[in-house]
């Protein structure tokens, strides 16, 4: 359980930041996530590329191409993390919690909006109704106790539960993780897929599906300002693929 305190609503308002000593620490962490997801990305571009299209017709600078841009989209994301590291703030202000972020929207909660605090080894969870509006708060926080004190005070109707690792937890990863993988590497396998008759079906549903992914996260406050206004363009990757397909079929 959190710890009760004597704080109140209309205590001065605090301001919480990540301790800049333990980014050395989550890079490590990042560069091992990378050093397996690449790999595995660059062996399923291969995959695709010589099962579909052929050894003999598989150029090299293709496969150049994609060593490039998982390099250069790694490299946008040491540099993405670093900077949210630096700028990441949470404040107890006006009886609300504020997240604040650089580049994204600022992400507000009311005590009455708190469903659920959920601790765990690596920080404290804190859930609403509406899955996108939960906010992750690591323990590398500085002053994190003091931190879980000022919470306690400022949500003291919100049920405390320790986090534990259930069926459901894996259910729901493995179907996000499928879902991910039909949104985004759909209309990869549409530009190879030699089934003609399933190429304007498989576009049509690949499109709904992305569409309505945005729809659902295009408001989310865990996503960039920038990425908030151009996410749309992602709209375009199955209806691209469908219609070159399709005219490459004639």
């Amino acid at each position: 359980m959190l710890p009760p305190s004597d704080n109140t609503a209309t205590s001065p308002p605090t301001t919480y930041k990540l301790a800049f000593e333990s980014y050395a620490e989550f890079r490590r962490a990042l560069v091992i996530r990378l050093g397996i997801v690449i790999p595995l990305l660059l062996a399923g571009f291969v995959y695709l590329d010589w099962h579909f299209v052929g050894r003999e017709e598989s150029p090299l600078f293709r496969l150049v191409f994609i060593v490039v841009l998982l390099g250069w989209l790694s490299y946008r994301q040491f540099r993405q993390q670093r900077n949210n590291w630096r700028s990441l703030e949470f404040d107890f202000r006006d009886g609300k919690l504020v997240r604040r972020l650089d580049k994204y929207p600022p992400f507000e909660f009311l005590p009455g909006e708190v469903s659920a605090i959920i601790e765990s080894p690596k920080g404290i969870t804190i859930k609403t109704n509406n899955r996108l509006r939960t906010l992750f708060i690591s323990n590398r926080l500085s002053n994190y106790e003091s931190f879980r004190i000022q919470l306690a005070s400022w949500a003291p109707e919100a049920p405390v539960t320790k986090w534990t690792l259930s069926f459901w937890n894996y259910v729901r990863n493995i179907c996000e993780l499928l879902a991910c993988a039909w949104v985004f590497g759909g209309p990869l396998y549409l530009m190879y897929t030699q089934r003609r008759a399933a190429i304007l079906p498989l576009g049509i549903v690949l499109t709904f599906s992305m569409l309505a992914m945005l729809l659902y996260v295009r408001n989310s406050p865990h996503m960039p300002i920038r990425a908030q206004k151009s996410i749309w363009f992602l709209l375009l990757l199955p209806i691209l693929a469908m219609v070159s397909r399709l005219a490459w079929a004639q």
